[in-house]
């Protein structure tokens, strides 16, 4: 045979060979990732598909579920409708490997159950693990596009379902590829929406290859509709709000195992159903008595009742300063308002270690 015949057979059965690679890849991987994903204890993993893009150094996993075994619960733990594994190639031109990772429309179903049976509230350490065996590099970058997290209750008096929709989150220079004075070089925001469309935000500066957990925190909520949350508020505490908005701003600050901050929660315009049958005389007069100290603390120019509760303290038992709390709540409703919005002055530095 000649030279040039067995060349040119060589080249075509090496491209055979790398095209059957190429398209036995997606079914590999596909049965690997959810090997992978089915090490989770008491979990069982789908994965609807497998789409490789070689040249662009990335796969995308499409419509994944994470479903709890043994359980009777409706909905999955954890479920996307993609998540994209690639290279970070903005990273490789500062001569890092690393990779990043873009999740598209996940939603978290946290389920309880009065009963302690059909739970869903946590899970096992080794879906980290599991993950990471997913792609070979180091996350440096982590983005969520239209997430949401439910909170349920499906055999709840009565059942109920609090959420946030629209869950949008950016983690940054969680490898710290990006060479910066600041100790906080990492970051992660997240923005949100209730179930009443009220804004939701949260933004962390933090270390995160520090010892402990070193980070100063960010976060609002502004003016829920507490009536969107009846079943639950009825579930816990048996109270109908028919008027009210919620609006929460916290504020802290950890290093060296300690913590600092507060928590300001505002409560406006706030009226609680009369019921117009009520057979329960108890029940009938604690409720007007929330509406009636809900009155008396009410900030007359502002219409709300708030107070700011101070945190500090060790970062795994921290300490909630219930007299500061209570003189808060007073002087807010007759000497001072507190201003709807975080203040911006809780700093690393403010943590007393010797406390």
């Amino acid at each position: 045979m000649p030279k040039s015949k067995l060349f040119f057979g060589m080249i075509l059965t090496m491209l055979g060979l790398l095209i059957s690679i190429r398209l036995a890849l997606p079914y590999a991987l596909h049965h690997y990732a959810e090997y992978r994903l089915n090490q989770i204890p008491d979990y069982q993993a789908q994965i609807g598909d497998i789409k490789l893009h070689l040249w662009r150094g990335s796969y995308t996993a499409e419509n994944i579920e994470l479903k709890k075994l043994n359980k009777n619960i409706p909905v999955p733990f954890f479920a996307a409708k993609a998540v994209d594994f690639q290279i970070e190639w903005r990273a490789l031109l500062q001569g890092a490997l690393v990779g990043q990772i873009t999740i598209t429309k996940p939603e978290i179903n946290f389920v309880t159950d009065p009963r302690g049976q059909n739970e869903q509230l946590t899970i096992d350490q080794q879906w980290q693990q599991a993950v990471e065996a997913l792609f070979p590099l180091n996350f440096n970058t982590i983005t969520i596009h239209q997430g949401a997290i439910h909170y349920r209750s499906y055999a709840g008096e009565p059942p109920f379902d609090i959420y946030l929709q629209e869950v949008n989150a950016q983690v940054n220079n969680l490898r710290k590829i990006e060479k910066t004075d600041r100790r906080l070089s990492s970051s992660i925001k997240v923005t949100a929406k209730g179930m009443d469309d009220s804004p939701v935000k949260l933004e962390i500066a933090l270390d995160p290859f520090a010892s402990q957990p070193t980070f100063k925190l960010n976060a609002s909520i502004e003016n829920m509709t507490i009536s969107t949350a009846n079943d639950f508020l009825h579930h816990y505490t048996k109270l109908d709000i028919q008027q009210g908005y919620f609006s929460l701003y916290v504020e802290t600050a950890a290093a060296k195992g300690k913590i600092t901050g507060y928590a300001k929660p505002m409560i406006k315009d706030l009226r609680v159903i009369a019921p117009k049958e009520q057979t329960d005389p108890v029940k009938a007069i604690y409720k007007g008595a929330v509406q009636i100290m809900a009155k008396i603390l009410e900030n007359e120019e502002q219409g709300t009742v708030a107070t700011k509760i101070k945190i500090h303290g060790d970062i795994q038992d921290p300490e909630v300063n219930i007299w500061s709390m209570i003189g808060n709540l007073l002087r807010h409703a007759f000497i001072q308002a507190l201003l709807p919005q975080v203040d911006h002055n809780v700093k690393l530095q403010d943590i007393d270690l010797n406390r």
